[in-house]
């Protein structure tokens, strides 16, 4: 995710401000952002599999490119390790409830427990797994 703030320039009166967003509210924007992403990725999902089981029409051949465009950007925007947590929740959230997941840090072990967009996006931050 870009910590770049965006600044604004505008002329009022003749007098010329310089308007920047706060961190804290562009972090929320970011936040907020991507656990809609991910819940809506989650709903394509599920409706495709929902379509699947109940009338047996296979829509995977009619998505698939639309599936790759997202996930093109999706990899463009969060760089390769978000974008696999995204992909590897959206595809896992079909496992039962008994089963757990987990996103492990490779650098102790650690095992974090997500069940939720929001854990996810917690989890990739205090990973640091956004890009920069």
């Amino acid at each position: 995710m870009k910590d770049k703030k965006p600044k604004k320039l505008i002329s009022i009166g003749g007098i010329k401000l310089q308007i920047e967003e706060n961190s804290k509210k562009i972090e929320n924007k970011q936040k907020k952002f991507f656990i809609s992403m991910l819940n809506r990725l989650v709903s394509i999902q599920e409706r495709t599999d929902k379509v699947f089981t109940e009338y047996g029409i296979n829509l995977i051949m009619y998505e698939d490119l639309y599936f790759q465009t997202i996930e093109d950007l999706i990899y463009e925007y969060y760089g390769n390790r978000v974008a696999e947590v995204m992909f590897w929740f959206v595809n896992g959230i079909k496992i039962e409830n008994e089963e757990e997941q987990y996103i492990e840090d490779k650098e102790n072990g650690k095992r974090y427990k997500v069940k939720t967009p929001l854990q996810v996006y917690n989890v990739c931050k205090k990973l640091k797994l956004f890009k920069d």
